[in-house]
Parts: structure tokens; C-alpha cells; sequence
């Protein structure tokens, strides 16, 4: 029992925090996979992958999963996730990463061309100059639907210019010329996902809750529907509620025990203020149970 009030306490405190993120799309980004054949960085997909994390983070539109939290939730769920992945895997990825959106794509240019001269009279001059190419293929895949709500390109290049004196010289650090080309590239693209508007499920769940008004067989009905912005997809938590707790001055009701007892989806909206709905894990659930 103890335990229980701790952890209603510590949800009343973190209610500032958790409202913040309210309808926010959640997303995960994957490592981008390599088509490149003039492949000159090992790590261009992993470093693509860090580029847009920030840039949706930074964003504020997105609730984004940490690079190190994903992997370790990969490696928990024994899931390998990177380049394209199908429709269904996005779907059972999306359910075990409790993400609405998986961003995925490949790195299809990554290299450099080289051009030169010899120069000079008895000492030798040899001017470089080298052209940087980046070029990315992004999609962003709804893990409900499976369906690719999103998908577009970049490209860009750059170059720059290394000159060799009797075999010693600078110039160019292909390494930051690689970042500054693909930097350029994950801006682009994240900027025009920033702008897409995306039909979510987080921009119901955590707004609205509502209770279990009937239960027939499998079909769940919920008092939630059309005027409260349900859609077909959209997933709720079920809580069983417990002693209510009150203020011992005031008497006023801060709150009461609640016991997540499972997950259901909407299946059919069926009138503005009813949704059909079916389970999707636990159980015992009962009319009255409170839905959010």
C-alpha cells in the first residue's frame, strides 16, 4: 500500500514534466544504412543518426529517444534495427520501443573526387582540389499503421582545395568537410519533417481519458469518440482505481490509487462520444475502468 502512495505522489510531482511532453509524436531514430560504393566513413550512418536526433530534439515538436537509451533497448528486446525495415517490423518495433514513429533511411552518396596539377620550375607544386558529396534518403514510417507517413532526399557538396609542396603541405581536413556536407543534408531534411503534420495517437493520450462504458465478448467500448479527436489506431492504457486519497485539512480529493492493468486500441469510432476498441495486452479489465 505504502508503495503505491509513493508512486502516486511522485506522478503528482512529475505531472509538470509529463504535461510538457503532451502531444508530442514519440520517436525513435535508427542508425541510416550505407548504399554509398564510394563509402570513405565507416561511421557517416551512426553520425547521421546522432545529427538528426538533435535536430528533432531541438525542434521541441518531437519527444525523441536517446541514441543510448534505444540501444539499450534493442539489445533488451534482442531487436537489430538500421537502414530500411519493412512495414511489419516497424510495427513490432514500434510496440516494443513504446514509440509512435520509427525514422529510418540510408546515406546513398558519401565520398570525394580529386582533381590536380603539377606546378612549378624544378620544385614541385601540387594543387589538389577535392569535391565532398553527401546524400541522404529519410523516411519516417507510422509503427501503428506501418504505413511511410513521410519520405524525402538531400544532397549536398563541397570543395576545397589541398596544396603539396615538395611532397608536405595542408589544406582540407576531409574529416570536417565530410560534416559539412552532411550536416547540411540532416538540417534540410529535418526541417521539412518539423513542418509535416503528423496524425498521432500521443496527441490524444495523456489530453483526454475517459472509462470502459460496456464490455461485449472482445469489443471494449470506451466513452471517448469523433468530438473528443479519437481515430482508429489510437491506444490507450487501462487503470483499475483504488482508495481515493485526500488532503487531511481541506478534505479535498488529490487523486486516487491507480493499478495499470493493461492496453487497448481503437478499432472504430463509432459516434462522438464512443470508441470500439480491443485489447492489445493484459486483461481483467471491467466496466468503469478509467482509460488515459
Amino acid at each position: 500500500m505504502k508503495a503505491k502512495v509513493v508512486a502516486l505522489v511522485f506522478s503528482i510531482a512529475a505531472a509538470g514534466s509529463l504535461w510538457a511532453a503532451e502531444g508530442k509524436p514519440r520517436i525513435a531514430v535508427l542508425e541510416f544504412g550505407h548504399k554509398a560504393l564510394n563509402a570513405e566513413w565507416t561511421r557517416a550512418g551512426e553520425a547521421a543518426q546522432d545529427m538528426f536526433i538533435t535536430e528533432l530534439v531541438k525542434s521541441g515538436k518531437f519527444t525523441v529517444v536517446d541514441r543510448e537509451r534505444l540501444d539499450a533497448l534493442m539489445r533488451e528486446k534482442n531487436l537489430s534495427l538500421a537502414g530500411e525495415i519493412d512495414p511489419r517490423t516497424a510495427v513490432q518495433a514500434g510496440k516494443l520501443l513504446g514509440v509512435e514513429y520509427i525514422l529510418f533511411g540510408n546515406i546513398t552518396e558519401f565520398g570525394s573526387e580529386t582533381a590536380g596539377a603539377q606546378v612549378g620550375w624544378g620544385i614541385g607544386v601540387d594543387v589538389k582540389r577535392k569535391k565532398f558529396v553527401a546524400a541522404l534518403d529519410a523516411r519516417l514510417v507510422n509503427t501503428t499503421t506501418g504505413e511511410i507517413v513521410w519520405a524525402d532526399k538531400a544532397r549536398k557538396e563541397e570543395s576545397g582545395v589541398k596544396v603539396f609542396v615538395m611532397g608536405s603541405g595542408g589544406g582540407v581536413d576531409d574529416k570536417r568537410m565530410f560534416d559539412k556536407v552532411l550536416l547540411p543534408c540532416v538540417e534540410e531534411l529535418a526541417k521539412k519533417l518539423v513542418a509535416t503534420e503528423l496524425a498521432t495517437s500521443a496527441t490524444v493520450v495523456g489530453r483526454v481519458s475517459g472509462k470502459i462504458a460496456r464490455i461485449d465478448g472482445a469489443k471494449i467500448f470506451i466513452n471517448l469518440g469523433s468530438e473528443h479527436g479519437l481515430k482508429e489506431g489510437d491506444t490507450f492504457d487501462v487503470y483499475k482505481t483504488g482508495a481515493v486519497i485526500k488532503d487531511p485539512d481541506s478534505g479535498e480529493v488529490l487523486g486516487a490509487e491507480e493499478e495499470k492493468i493493461g492496453t487497448i486500441r481503437v478499432v472504430a469510432v463509432k459516434g462522438a462520444k464512443y470508441s470500439e476498441c480491443v485489447a492489445v495486452s493484459g486483461g481483467g479489465f471491467e466496466v468503469g475502468n478509467v482509460v488515459k
